[in-house]
């Protein structure tokens, strides 16, 4: 669990990648814990892992049942693996392969993805990491034996839970076993450790206590300084690995180091100057694994200056303050890190075995190598001229001026130096990061850096906001595999002229360097294209030979490329008619469409210059507002008497029915034509004011109609059924009385409504039965008055019928 820097953050980027994909943020603790797992175990070409349900129900801490019938199923549900179940050679169950489709995306999508970005060493690592955390254990017949995890034995409820949170808090911690808090302000009433487990597994605040408590109850994490105020969390499996790890690299016993520190008196122990013929230490790194350094040991210790955390100053400091009779401020060298391996070693250096050169000890002997001269004084003169005397260079180990070198020009001082990436183009430049760093000034990369901006604004009308920046970093890499050998000295030109520009190849707006932008595979468009070609070359050929049967290779080579050009030749000359042809459609549609335009905007213009059909007014386009109001009108006061008529009028009396009409319909158009001060002025006044006052009649009949028929006998027995059927007593709640209420008056208004349509249509069929029919007059008198009538000469012949047609043929 000693993981160098870069290996930490390369897999805490990938897994949290993978738990951060949307087909997982919806998911419980369990599966997302399942998903970490495979990605471990997935080899470095493919996603398809191989696994048994006692391994994997062993690893996740559940039965093998719950693996079988919960978590596989919400894995395939959710479309993050798919399975195809391995049997023997019994036809029984022994595994199943599962593909886990974030990586398989990733990897076929964007390189730069952090999923995709995962080696065999960073795999293999994960895997070891997850072992120690997680692991089940096992010890085989013929391979090493495995040892179970620190979290094997937390089984059952929210054991799962547990176990993610773990992983992601080993992921989370630096060396000495700290774990990494989340910055910004907390919520009052919780700890910083509560909101960075919460900020890890994705809960609210409140939902990530109990997770720390249960971590800290089974001794896997613990509380630094204050335990109420949870501001310091510590994994003690990491810092006891790092315990393991500077064990390893040590002596194994005290003779051992005894007789090398004999051996090496007149030598500084670390840079080992003057031990030449003596045995080097014994080194750990390795493949993502880093040996601890001189600072990781001075980490540990109180009386140093490497250590940030202590409160109060130590007796023993890296530098002495002073000399007697000297000032600390301009005597005294700054402190720096230790010397080079050139350096002799001295018995009274600062810090005795710390190898630290930080003040000159008066009798030490001779200066050390590369020192300036003012480390061997005592004081500084007086006078000030010694600033001469004093070497070019800094003291060993000072720090160096900044390699930012201030030059004046016309505008003033100007900086030049290194300069980072902007922040919001760390994805799309990420393949010339190292490039950009090169610019030198400051300016130019903010004039190159608008340049970017640009493009991924077109990018993202093309294939979408979120796709165009790994869209724009895919085209710089393949820019930058294409030009192999040859390094790239211009970065603005390169990028405008090679870089930014879009190489379409197709008719296809997606198409770059023959690969879609959108989904990162071949485009199909340019293969069709390469396909067509192909197939032509083969055409062209094949037809040589057949005409040339007894020619060589080499006569047949001319007389193909002299086909093909002809070939080619033809199929350009067909393609420049096709396109001719295809401007000459297009433009004959534009004209017809023109021309319907036109037709369209002169039967408008006509139709508005009609005058009105009732009162003749001109320009009304056939109607003008005051007959379109009054029309409305009428049709609403219409329905206003209808609704009364189908309350009240008895439909068994046709007299008292037409009585009943005549007198609400004179009542209705009294109400509406008594509109008062408000149709003083133009008649589009009144009309509107009828109109308005002939909605408010409606409304108010519909509203009272309702009002009666929800009080009806037949909305009664329905309510009484209702009220029935909801059981109320005794043991019935409040809550309960009033949700059986709303039934009830939902179920009368439901009534109501059925009752009024019922009402309306019975009325309809009603006026039909009563409505004077035509009288039909005999056949006689209708064919004398056709009779009557001249016959027009533009009469058309009447058709043949089948027979006629017949004969006609016959005689023909």
């Amino acid at each position: 669990m000693q993981l160098s820097d870069r290996a930490r953050s390369t897999l805490e980027a990938a897994v949290h990648a993978l738990l951060s994909d949307e087909r997982l943020e919806s998911q419980p603790e369990i599966v997302r814990l399942a998903a970490v797992i495979l990605l471990a175990k997935a080899p470095a070409k493919s996603s398809k892992i191989r696994i048994r349900y006692r391994d994997l129900a062993g690893w996740l801490g559940c039965s093998v049942s719950y693996v079988s019938h919960t978590v596989l199923p919400a894995l395939k549900e959710a479309l993050i693996v798919t399975s195809k179940v391995h049997r023997g050679a019994d036809g029984l169950h022994e595994a199943i392969d599962l593909d886990l489709l974030p990586l398989s995306e990733a990897r076929k999508a964007d390189r730069s993805h952090p999923l995709a970005s995962l080696t065999q060493k960073n795999l293999a690592t994960l895997l070891r990491l997850c072992e120690a955390v997680t692991c089940p254990g096992w010890s085989p017949r013929d391979r090493p034996e495995t040892p179970a995890g620190f979290m094997a034995g937390r089984r059952g409820f929210r054991a799962s839970t547990d176990r993610l949170a773990m992983v992601l808090l080993v992921l989370n911690a630096r060396s000495n076993g700290r774990v990494r808090l989340v910055p910004g302000r907390v919520a009052e009433g919780f700890g910083r450790v509560d909101a960075t487990v919460a900020r890890l597994l994705g809960y609210e605040v409140g939902d990530a206590v109990p997770v720390v408590d249960r971590l800290v109850s089974l001794g896997h994490v613990e509380f630094e300084g204050d335990v109420e105020a949870r501001s310091r969390l510590r994994v003690p499996a990491v810092a006891e690995a790092r315990v393991r790890l500077r064990r390893r690299g040590r002596p194994a016993r005290e003779e051992e180091a005894a007789e090398l520190a004999e051996d090496n008196q007149a030598s500084c122990p670390n840079c080992r100057a003057g031990g030449d013929d003596e045995e080097p230490e014994e080194s750990l790194n390795g493949a993502w694994w880093t040996q601890e350094g001189f600072d990781d040991l001075l980490g540990e210790q109180e009386e140093c200056a490497f250590g940030d955390q202590n409160a109060l100053p130590s007796a023993l400091s890296q530098v002495n303050e002073s000399f007697p009779g000297s000032s600390a401020d301009d005597s005294n060298a700054e402190p720096h890190p230790s010397h080079a391996p050139v350096a002799d070693h001295c018995e009274n250096c600062a810090g005795r075995e710390s190898c630290f050169s930080g003040s000159a000890v008066s009798g030490c002997g001779h200066r050390r190598e590369g020192a300036c001269a003012r480390e061997d004084q005592t004081g500084q003169p007086e006078d000030g001229d010694s600033s001469t005397e004093l070497a070019e260079g800094p003291l060993r180990g000072d720090k160096h001026t900044s390699q930012l070198s201030p030059h004046r020009g016309l505008a003033g001082q100007v900086f030049r130096g290194p300069v980072a990436v902007p922040e919001d183009l760390h994805q799309a430049l990420m393949p010339v990061t190292w490039l950009w760093s090169r610019l030198g000034r400051a300016s130019t990369s903010r004039w190159l850096a608008q340049k970017v901006r640009e493009e991924l604004v077109r990018l993202a009308g093309i294939v979408s906001p979120q796709s165009a920046s790994s869209a724009l970093a895919g085209r710089l890499q393949r820019r930058l595999d294409r030009q192999g050998i040859h390094p790239v000295r211009d970065l603005p030109g390169w990028l405008l002229r090679t870089g930014l520009p879009q190489a379409q190849r197709c008719w296809s707006q997606t198409c770059d360097d023959g690969t879609r932008m959108d989904t990162g595979g071949p485009c199909q468009s340019c293969e069709c294209l390469i396909g067509d070609r192909r197939g032509l070359r083969q055409a062209v050929a094949a037809a040589v030979a057949e005409r040339h049967p007894r020619a060589s290779p080499e006569e047949l080579r001319p007389l193909y490329e002299r086909e093909l050009r002809e070939r080619f030749k033809q199929q350009a000359a067909y393609d420049v008619g096709r396109r001719e042809q295809a401007a000459e459609e297009r433009s004959a549609h534009e004209a017809s469409v023109a021309a319907q335009r036109a037709q369209v905007a002169q039967q408008k213009a006509a139709q508005a210059a009609a005058p009105c059909r009732q009162c003749g007014k001109p320009d009304a386009h056939g109607c003008c507002p005051v007959c379109t109001l009054g029309d409305s009108t009428r049709r609403i006061v219409g329905q206003a008497v209808d609704i009364v008529l189908a309350v009240k009028a008895d439909l068994g009396d046709a007299k008292a029915f037409c009585d009943l009409e005549a007198q609400v319909e004179w009542d209705s158009w009294k109400v509406v034509r008594d509109v008062g001060d408000e149709a003083a002025g133009a008649p589009e006044l009144r009309a509107w004011a009828e109109y308005n006052r002939a909605r408010q009649l409606l409304d108010q009949r519909r509203s009272r109609a309702m009002q009666s028929l929800r009080s009806s006998a037949v909305a009664d027995e329905e309510a009484r059924r209702v009220q029935s059927m909801a059981q109320i007593g005794l043991w019935s709640t409040e809550e309960d009385v009033l949700l059986v209420e709303a039934r009830v008056a939902e179920t009368r208004s439901r009534v109501a409504h059925t009752l009024i349509k019922e009402y309306l249509a019975d009325l309809v069929g009603f006026r039909d039965q009563t409505r004077p029919r035509p009288a039909v007059r005999p056949w006689a008198e209708r064919l004398a008055e056709l009779g009557e009538r001249p016959i027009d000469g533009d009469v058309r012949q009447p058709q043949l019928s089948e027979i006629g047609r017949r004969e006609a043929v016959g005689a023909a």
